[in-house]
């Protein structure tokens, strides 16, 4: 009622919301749709949600034009993490290469939180989307200056 924002945390540390000033909104295609000023954050942590209060956005009309747009936060913002660790954005268009063969099998178009470990969605060249666990058993190794990942492949991981 009060115009707050919830915010579906797909982040490990959702209380780093509390050390920021300002919330950048950006749609599906990637533009900005606001830049707010935090004035509040608290957190519902049983449902994984943030909620923020914005100087901006006041009423539940102003709250619910925003529905859809994803908070993004500029690297020079971000937090350290650990070894193995990778923000999305780093991995969505990294080449995806068979780890034993070195065939190119697509890229990372997308990453869905899904429980404890995220599933890597890797494209092919037909258009068809594949589902990779992100665990170390599947992942063989991410090159961020490469801008590639190697997968190992096991029977029925590849198959639609």
């Amino acid at each position: 009622m009060r115009g707050e924002l919830k915010i579906h945390a797909q982040t490990d540390n959702p209380a780093r919301f509390a050390d920021m000033d300002t919330l950048r909104l950006y749609g599906s295609d990637g533009t900005l749709r606001a830049e707010l000023t935090l004035l509040s954050v608290r957190f519902l942590d049983s449902k994984g949600i943030v909620v923020a209060g914005t100087k901006e956005v006041t009423d539940r009309n102003g709250a619910e034009a925003l529905v859809g747009a994803t908070v993004e936060i500029f690297p020079e913002e971000r937090y350290p993490l650990e070894e193995g660790a990778f923000w999305v954005d780093d991995l969505i268009g990294m080449t995806v290469v068979d780890h034993s063969t070195g065939d190119v099998l697509g890229t990372v178009s997308e990453v869905f939180p899904a429980g404890e470990n995220d599933l890597y969605v890797v494209r092919d060249e037909a258009g068809t989307d594949h589902f990779i666990p992100a665990v170390r058993e599947f992942i063989a190794g991410v090159d961020l200056d490469r801008r590639e990942m190697r997968i190992s492949l096991i029977e029925g991981l590849w198959e639609s």
